[in-house]
């Protein structure tokens, strides 16, 4: 089962990254295979950018998109909201209206933080707007990693015990929602 992956953290050492990296490493155990689809070459979304020509990298991304069973959108959480790039990543691949690899795709969620919360308040507002392309919502299993400085190594291996665990059950209850669609 293809999942394509959207990450919204582009900095360097991103613990969403390494997040969505364990993910990646984990995901063959599941039955799952997760490709992420890379927004860091995305201009700020415009319809006169539009108009110009579609930008090869969003080009690029939407083929992951399209060839696969659900998106997995790995988010931090910015002043307690979604982030940017993102969120100009969803708009990109929004357009044209009507003919978005977005419309009706599931997809699920995941974030990490150095606070408290995890991502829990950026994920809701994704939740919200997922609403928009008529998509189901993985809602089975939910992984907010709080804390995200303590559960990854320099290299940023995620090594925190129960942050594994809570990976695999994660991956394995989402195996088991796309398996059931």
């Amino acid at each position: 089962m293809l999942v394509s992956a959207l990450c919204g953290s582009l900095r360097t050492g991103s613990f969403n990254q390494a997040l969505l990296n364990a993910a990646i490493a984990k995901a063959p155990e599941h039955g799952l295979e997760i490709v992420q689809a890379d927004i860091s070459g995305f201009p700020v979304f415009s319809q006169d950018v539009e108009a110009a020509g579609v930008p090869v990298a969003v080009t690029a991304a939407r083929a992951v998109l399209e060839s696969s069973s659900c998106v997995l959108m790995v988010t931090p959480e910015y002043n307690h909201g979604v982030p940017g790039a993102l969120k100009n990543a969803v708009d990109w691949l929004s357009r044209p209206y009507g003919d978005s690899p977005l419309i009706g795709r599931p997809m699920a969620l995941m974030g990490a933080s150095t606070g408290y919360y995890g991502t829990i308040r950026a994920q809701l507002a994704w939740r919200q707007m997922w609403y928009f392309f008529k998509c189901p919502v993985f809602s089975d299993s939910e992984l907010t990693l709080a804390f995200a400085a303590k559960a990854f190594d320099e290299n940023g291996t995620l090594v925190e015990e129960r942050y594994i665990q809570s990976l695999d059950k994660y991956l394995e209850s989402l195996g088991g929602w796309l398996g059931a669609r």
